[in-house]
């Protein structure tokens, strides 16, 4: 008996000497779009946060009365690491289908010095990408890319995000438009966000579509960013933006986070001693 009060203690000490861990951070929320006044997609939105590793999904569908126009949902994740501002995705999926079109996938695996390997379906045709290896380098994919680290007195705003989604390659510039404070539904407690403008910027290729060129020169694009995991990551609560159609604002419906401890591993889980079955 005195063996199974002891290794409660035990086991308490060697998790806390050999494998010291943060516990992990989970966010989970949902994001409504309204397009031009009326509701045009719904989206889900997960991160998990462990360490410096995060690991994050996003779905989007259309809703409302445009879905029985135009059924679409788009499944978004990327995993990889970030330190102090700076990210880096290892693996980056995207999936799209449209109505009954087969489904278009891209894949990007990032090597060690950050340049992505692409695979696509149905596959990129030679000569049809436009942007060149060098652009490609050490860039972000666009789901990475709602997640802003900050170190000890660094603004989320004061960055440029380099973008790269398997086509086309473009600068998010941040910038500082103002700091007000919201409650976000279901996360039971005030934040203070911090609004930023975002200047959309081409780099390859420069496409002269209505939509693009519209976010080449729109400045009026803003995304609110709240604090989550302490402190140490922003993510958006709130985009605000122009389109052909009139103007769309993507904004927080809900949201929850939580903390989870962290497992002990199997290898660990064996060196600690085990309690002696009862006679």
């Amino acid at each position: 008996m005195k063996t199974l009060r002891l290794w409660p203690l035990a086991a308490t000490l060697l998790v806390s000497l050999s494998a010291p861990a943060r516990a992990a951070t989970d966010i989970a929320a949902d994001y409504t779009i309204y397009l031009g006044g009326f509701l045009f997609a719904s989206g889900t939105f997960h991160a998990r946060l462990d360490g410096d590793s995060y690991n994050l999904r996003a779905l989007l569908t259309t809703a409302g009365l445009p879905r029985a126009f135009y059924e679409a949902t788009f499944d978004l994740s990327s995993e990889g690491n970030f330190a102090d501002t700076a990210v880096h995705p290892r693996l980056y999926r995207s999936v799209s289908s449209e109505w009954d079109h087969p489904a278009k996938t891209m894949r990007l695996d990032y090597d060690a010095q950050g340049m992505p390997r692409i695979t696509a379906t149905p596959p990129v045709r030679p000569g049809e990408l436009e942007v060149v290896p060098y652009q490609q380098l050490s860039t972000q994919d666009p789901i990475s890319a709602v997640l802003v680290p900050v170190a000890a007195g660094a603004h989320p705003c004061d960055r440029v995000i380099p973008v790269f989604d398997g086509k086309r390659r473009y600068d998010l510039k941040l910038s500082y438009a103002k700091t007000m404070t919201m409650t976000p539904h279901g996360l039971g407690r005030t934040l203070e966000v911090i609004a930023c403008n975002i200047r959309y910027v081409a780099v390859a290729p420069i496409e002269k579509r209505k939509f693009t060129e519209m976010l080449r020169k729109n400045d009026s694009m803003t995304v609110w960013l709240a604090p989550f995991d302490e402190g140490r990551v922003y993510m958006p609560v709130r985009l605000l933006l122009r389109t052909p159609l009139g103007g769309a604002v993507a904004e927080l419906a809900n949201v929850t986070e939580r903390t989870v401890a962290p497992e002990i591993s199997d290898e660990l889980r064996y060196r600690l001693p085990q309690p002696r079955p009862q006679n």
